[in-house]
């Protein structure tokens, strides 16, 4: 009997679209001589569908017409089975998961939300667990990671509103020791969503005042003018980690943004410019390589990630300046750039999720001290 994937995509995410792509690549790419396929959806709304329908682009054109061929659904343990039940007074048993694919991209997915709901009911998934999701999705707490462990990154000052709304003097005090231009950035989104530049002081206020709509934290660095961006992911393989080609991402816009992501380079919208393989150094080559693999190390990542690294061609020096736990269509082009087909890399991600569950039911997870056994209510009153 095949294993049977349930692939999670979309979600309440300002990347819900992002995410549906990703999903529907993925599950045209999943080796189906080995796993089955079980498309699960979650709207704006945070209800759950599944449906064959589900597979397929055009599906997502019409809400109402997903509704209509797709059901509505629940994903629970049921004695040690994990199956998507029906919704309504009579629950029905659709199919039984084996394992998770997450395919979700910025909050509440990528950030370890849908990592800690597999973990409650104990659904073994592919990829990073909520401890390392997290940490890479919060721009704030990944630099900090980073810095602290010697790894080069931009400049920046972190905060949240109630610290913007009642220590001001305080936080621009800080901003003062930033260089203009500046790029503020909401901390935990993704995909190049609201960030904005900042030339002078005076935008300072008006800008992060904006911003707070989009996050509740917000992060403010030194910006480079002159910078090439570069793309290295990691993957963790039986062998140990390896990392992809490396490409190079050139834009003509002040910063790179969201439709720079998500556009064909070769369209009349598209303002950037892929290399793939980059035409580097080999000392650069070697410093990129080192950084993604030293950045999925510290980070305590599983399965595959991207570490995205700005280079200032000024003053050539090397920073990284986010790490994805989810890429975008798990950045499957760097991957092929090294003979890695998306089938493979796939077939690489599922076997390691089902080899770490066989680790993790030989551990001791559970401990019977016999506690309880001993309490009464007198006790549990006088406790201290």
């Amino acid at each position: 009997m095949k294993l049977n994937v349930g692939v999670i995509f979309g979600g309440k995410s300002l990347e819900h679209e992002m995410s549906i792509i990703s999903a529907v690549q993925a599950m045209n790419n999943i080796d189906t001589d080995k796993y089955d396929i079980t498309p699960i959806f979650i709207t704006k709304e945070n209800i759950w569908y599944t449906g064959g329908a589900l597979r397929y682009i055009d599906t997502f054109k019409d809400i109402d017409l997903l509704k209509r061929y797709t059901k509505s659904v629940n994903l629970i343990n049921k004695n040690g089975r994990f199956v998507l039940v029906s919704t309504g007074l009579i629950r029905k048993e659709i199919t039984e998961i084996h394992l998770v694919l997450p395919v979700m991209h910025g909050a509440l997915g990528e950030d370890g939300s849908i990592q800690g709901f597999l973990n409650l009911i104990g659904i073994p998934y592919v990829g990073s667990n909520i401890f390392s999701t997290t940490v890479s999705q919060d721009k704030a707490f990944v630099k900090q990671i980073l810095a602290s462990n010697n790894i080069p990154v931009i400049k920046f000052v972190w905060f949240g509103e109630r610290f913007y709304r009642n220590k001001k003097s305080e936080l621009f005090k800080q901003l003062s020791e930033l260089s203009y231009p500046l790029i503020l950035k909401p901390a935990s989104l993704g995909s190049s969503l609201g960030i904005k530049v900042i030339n002078q002081k005076e935008e300072i206020d008006s800008t992060i005042d904006k911003s707070f709509d989009m996050d509740t934290k917000l992060i403010i660095e030194e910006k480079i003018d002159n910078f090439v961006q570069y793309d290295c992911a990691v993957l963790l393989t039986p062998d140990g980690n390896i990392v992809s080609e490396i490409e190079e991402i050139v834009t003509n816009n002040e910063v790179r943004t969201y439709n720079d992501k998500f556009v064909y380079e070769d369209t009349d919208e598209s303002s950037i410019k892929r290399t793939l393989p980059a035409k580097i150094s080999e000392k650069l080559r070697k410093e990129i390589e080192l950084y993604s693999l030293t950045v999925f190390k510290i980070l305590n990542m599983r399965g595959t990630a991207r570490v995205e690294f700005l280079y200032d061609k000024s003053n050539q020096k090397l920073y990284v300046n986010e790490v994805n736990s989810i890429p975008f269509c798990f950045a499957h082009h760097l991957w092929e750039a090294k003979h890695i087909s998306y089938k493979e890399l796939l077939n690489i991600l599922l076997k390691d999720a089902i080899d770490n569950e066989i680790k993790l039911q030989n551990m001791t997870l559970v401990m019977d001290s016999g506690i309880i056994g001993k309490m009464t209510n007198r006790t549990i009153k006088e406790m201290k």
